[in-house]
């Protein structure tokens, strides 16, 4: 996310498991993630006296029910405003005194419920916290709200990256609004955001809930624990104490809006010391905890307070994917070629990587290009890929140079993105001097542009 170089380094981010909506205490929260607790499903919820509708008005409810159209309500119906919902089988949903009724009857919830939605097709209930759940058929599961959230990999295919949350500099001076303008231009549908605080958590919140509203594109927060006085020296409790209150902090604001979140950037540049990373021998023994404790810290802290927030976790150095390898196995360096075990395991729920071209082919790397990147991340670990960031090399490209690589990168990660189970392509970025699509006045496009717009518009990626 900082200033673009030739070789690009990024930063993995572990995860814990997913659970249900409900926030748990950061000791009991741990407790569970340790004990390998999945999902909590949610049937009941809330507290208080139920307000049940009296046998006439559930009579008079199930008698509606049974002449209903089974085509549903209109996708989108909310309550409020309006009254009930019927869902495809014919089933009427209301809501009394933040009660959940099902054709007169209580469902699951009993208090606090603020609003349905009928969304497609699926009833989804939001309560007084702003948490969601959607009906299973038999019990509610916790989610994120499905009017903003994108549920599927492919749509998300096409993304790019910005700096709409800095209080400076040409992204605050155009707006969030122009940022939209150019990322529905483009056929863009994800974007990639740095936040580092709650106050730049807030500003991404606000804007997927105003100019981003409706827009069809997610919007991807990336946590810099840098900005928060991370640093390789640090002690791994230390370190994992900053990433933990730091995720905290950014989760907040952006519960129930964003469905991704990455756990750090560029991390893992100063904690290689030696060759391409591509060796546990390559990394410093003495940095290492300060760098698998603030991933610990940041991917304990978004799930503190929404585990169905799925995170991804990075490294940017090209070859640097075995890092993320003793992360997930436990493997800390200690100067010998596979170092020493017995660390605990981090997962994530999505492999990220930085790929520029100047590191060649990321299915041709290293000195003899017999390394199959892609296949290195998809075997080791056996989640989604995203490329968070890939682009052309900077001011050593001309404008139409650039413009060619973006249309020979696009074509090359379309092509594969089955193979490998590339969720999202994420190029840098859309304002910048070196790497932008648009040039730092904000308004002179580049070759580029047009190559990203017309690329896009000529191959679709669909749900």
């Amino acid at each position: 996310m900082s200033a673009k170089r030739s070789i690009l380094i990024k930063q993995y981010l572990p995860n814990d498991q997913s659970g249900s909506a409900v926030e748990f205490p950061r000791r009991k929260f741990l407790s569970f993630a340790l004990a390998g607790v999945g999902s909590v499903v949610l049937s009941a919820c809330g507290g208080g006296a139920e307000s049940d509708l009296s046998d006439a008005t559930a009579k008079s409810v199930d008698t509606a029910t049974a002449k209903a159209a089974t085509t549903g309500s209109a996708d989108g119906t909310i309550i409020p405003p309006a009254a009930s919902i019927t869902d495809s089988a014919g089933a009427s949903w209301t809501l009394v005194g933040g009660v959940v009724k099902k054709n007169g009857a209580s469902a699951g919830y009993t208090t606090q419920v603020q609003m349905l939605l009928w969304k497609s097709g699926k009833i989804y209930q939001q309560n007084s916290a702003g948490n969601f759940w959607y009906w299973s058929g038999s019990a509610w599961v916790a989610t994120t709200d499905p009017r903003t959230a994108t549920s599927g990999a492919s749509p998300l295919f096409y993304g790019v990256n910005g700096h709409m949350a800095y209080n400076t500099g040409i992204y605050q001076t155009i707006g969030i609004a122009a940022q939209v303008k150019y990322l529905k231009d483009l056929g863009a549908t994800n974007y990639r955001a740095d936040v580092a605080s709650a106050g730049m958590a807030q500003v991404v919140a606000d804007a997927i809930k105003g100019p981003f509203a409706g827009s069809g594109i997610a919007i991807l927060p990336v946590l810099n624990p840098k900005s928060n006085g991370w640093n390789p020296t640090l002690s791994e409790s230390a370190a994992y104490t900053l990433g933990y209150n730091l995720a905290v902090d950014c989760t907040r604001p952006l519960k129930g809006l964003v469905q991704h979140i990455e756990c750090g950037n560029e991390l893992d540049v100063p904690v290689c010391i030696s060759g391409n990373g591509s060796s546990s021998a390559h990394w410093s023994p003495a940095y290492w905890p300060a760098f698998r404790g603030v991933i610990r810290g940041m991917i304990a802290g978004v799930k503190a307070i929404d585990p169905t927030i799925k995170c991804g976790v990075n490294v940017g150095i090209p070859m640097a994917y075995r890092a993320l390898q003793m992360l997930w196995s436990g493997i800390s360096p200690n100067g010998s070629t596979n170092g020493v075990g017995g660390a605990p395991l981090i997962r994530w729920d999505f492999t990220t990587y930085h790929w520029y071209k100047s590191s060649g082919n990321i299915q041709r790397a290293g000195p003899t290009g017999s390394v199959d990147v892609l296949q290195v991340l998809k075997d080791s670990f056996g989640v989604p890929i995203w490329l968070t960031e890939w682009g052309w090399s900077g001011s050593k490209d001309t404008p139409d140079s650039a413009a060619a690589y973006v249309n020979t990168a696009f074509a090359q990660y379309l092509s594969i993105k089955d193979k490998y189970n590339i969720q999202s392509v994420m190029m840098y970025c859309v304002i910048d001097k070196n790497y932008g699509l648009i040039n730092a006045d904000g308004v002179t496009k580049n070759p580029a542009y047009t190559s990203f717009k017309k690329f896009v518009a000529a191959n679709p990626v669909s749900a």
